[in-house]
């Protein structure tokens, strides 16, 4: 249908964009995107944040680094929003190695010379402090925060509760989320609840993870059960391992990572006729692992 359109408009062709992003067919997505004319800062975000839905951390970041040498951006006429850098940030968060940490530190830079966050920027250093530092010196600057007239934003505690994740710093991460409400009105979304998943995963508390996930005030999003299912597979725990990857695979039933994590879990537990099934299942519906997208190529 939506070929037979003649000259789609901008809000037509990021509608589609942000359907086959969420539905994990970023090939599709992708080739929307190098179509479209013009491109706005939603059709980046979609895009970027599909990646990074997809567990494509290092394809949504390089796509990022793409955008801001867009003409458009470097003349001014398109900037990234809170969405886009959030989207960035969750997938640098996920990725342990020094692409990441570099363009994550690009990106703290872009933010603070271009939106007039110096108010931000103390609250940043937090993720400095708890690398450098420790827990003790981090919280001690959080308190102090808390009492002053700078303000975090939804951004900052993306990165700084992605920090704690790193670090498995379990106490101070749940107080940093429970104070995003309680202390600065800022409600959590789909992005913060996925850290604290992720932080109680890293720590090997999974029930608490789960339960968490059990709490959420909406239905968690295939980001937030992948993380869920990766800590599974770390800690070896294939019963929730198999629920989560079940109710992952009825929401992507498409997405190669899903059946690969799933049976990564069984083969480590030497369940081989489990591990066996899904690889038969996946190579008999043609999925096949998402490849990398370059809009340069």
């Amino acid at each position: 249908m939506f070929d037979e359109i003649p000259q789609p408009c901008i809000v037509s062709y990021n509608a589609m964009l942000d359907s086959f992003a969420k539905s994990g067919d970023m090939g599709s997505a992708i080739s929307i995107f190098v179509r479209m004319p013009k491109r706005d800062v939603y059709s980046w975000t979609s895009v970027i944040n599909g990646y990074g839905r997809n567990d494509c951390f290092r394809e949504a970041i390089s796509l990022f680094t793409e955008m801001m040498v867009d003409e458009d951006v470097i003349y001014g006429f398109l900037r990234p929003n809170e969405a886009t850098f959030v989207s960035v940030l969750s997938s640098c968060a996920n990725l342990d190695d020094k692409f990441a940490m570099y363009n994550g530190k690009q990106i703290h830079g872009y933010m603070v010379r271009s939106q007039k966050g110096v108010k931000y920027f103390h609250w940043n250093s937090i993720d400095s402090i708890l690398w450098e530092n420790g827990e003790s010196q981090a919280l001690d600057m959080f308190e102090m925060m808390k009492t002053s007239a700078l303000c975090p934003n939804e951004v900052t505690f993306v990165g700084v509760l992605s920090a704690c994740a790193r670090k498995k710093l379990v106490d101070f991460g749940l107080e940093l989320f429970q104070s995003m409400s309680r202390d600065f009105a800022i409600m959590p979304r789909m992005e913060h609840y996925g850290c604290i998943v992720d932080l109680l995963g890293r720590a090997g508390l999974l029930k608490e993870a789960y339960e968490f996930v059990a709490s959420m005030p909406f239905e968690a999003d295939a980001s937030v059960l992948g993380a869920l299912l990766g800590a599974c597979r770390v800690h070896g725990d294939v019963d929730l391992g198999n629920e989560v990857g079940r109710r992952l695979l009825e929401m992507q039933p498409d997405h190669c990572g899903r059946y690969v994590l799933l049976s990564s879990i069984y083969a480590g537990a030497e369940i081989w006729d489990h591990a066996a099934a899904l690889r038969k299942a996946m190579a008999h519906a043609g999925i096949q692992k998402v490849p990398a997208f370059s809009i340069t190529d």
